[in-house]
């Protein structure tokens, strides 16, 4: 896969400086096209009246779109501007879903996945559901990069596997992989250390090395980005299953790392 359309959501709030940003780093970096997609949810009033939008929605959408026109313009970059016009939260993500369909990545703050702006189940939907690969961006973020030293989240599966497929572009040009197995050592095919993965890696020019972490039950998130920080890594890339469960462990994993992590995750289903 090659990353030539990028989507990137804003909303008008203080995280937005952080995700235009780093959607436009990308952009560059892979010659892409970048369209801005302004959506944000009304919480006064029925959806009748949401659907007509507010004078503050009106200013922020203004901001928004700005901000991001700026950005694409100082750095030579092709861009499009898009807008959901109202703040019904019934038709929001759907919406925003179609939107992401014609995307080749699809880029998010993390005010996002907090459901600042938007309802709170916003980031999980577009994960689980666009068919793209997702990425997201801490609201405070100030690496001046994405990808160049990359984390890869491994436990073998299906989802994993989408991971690996759909963030190839970034792991071809990275200067660092490290492929990190995270789960107790047993002789159960998804839990081996990650040597075929790093074979199949090298298969692509790609470099990697791989490390076996023994964690199990719920720290495993915080043992994944503890070893992700340990290694500067500026992208961490993990593949997530339905009902917010990733292949490298049990209960709310992909909303914890939505929340929680300062650095970009690039998510897949």
């Amino acid at each position: 896969m090659s990353v030539k359309d990028i989507l990137v959501h804003v909303d008008g709030g203080e995280g937005d400086k952080a995700t235009i940003a780093a959607a436009v780093a990308i952009a560059v970096r892979f010659g892409a096209r970048l369209t801005g997609l302004f959506a944000r949810t009304e919480n006064s009033g029925p959806s009748l009246v949401a659907r007509q939008p507010s004078d503050q929605f009106k200013a922020a959408a203004a901001s928004a779109q700005a901000a991001v026109e700026a950005a694409c313009r100082q750095a030579g970059l092709v861009s499009r501007w898009w807008l959901i016009p109202h703040g019904g939260v019934s038709d929001l993500i759907s919406e925003v879903l179609f939107c992401g369909y014609y995307a080749d990545l699809v880029i998010i703050g993390q005010d996002a996945a907090k459901g600042v702006h938007v309802h709170d189940s916003f980031a999980e939907a577009l994960i689980l559901k666009s068919g793209r690969p997702v990425l997201m961006i801490p609201k405070d973020y100030t690496g001046t990069t994405v990808g160049a030293r990359v984390a890869l989240g491994w436990r073998a599966g299906r989802e994993a596997a989408r991971a690996v497929a759909d963030s190839l572009p970034f792991l071809e040009s990275a200067d660092m992989v490290k492929v990190l197995a995270v789960g107790p050592r047993t002789h159960a095919p998804d839990y081996l250390p990650p040597v075929n993965v790093v074979e199949h890696l090298s298969a692509h020019g790609i470099q990697a090395e791989g490390e076996q972490l023994e964690i199990e039950g719920l720290g495993v998130m915080d043992a994944l980005l503890s070893r992700a920080y340990d290694h500067n890594a500026d992208l961490l890339v993990v593949g997530a299953h339905g009902g917010y469960v990733l292949p490298l462990g049990r209960g709310s994993a992909t909303r914890h790392l939505l929340r929680h992590a300062q650095l970009p995750v690039m998510f897949s289903h």
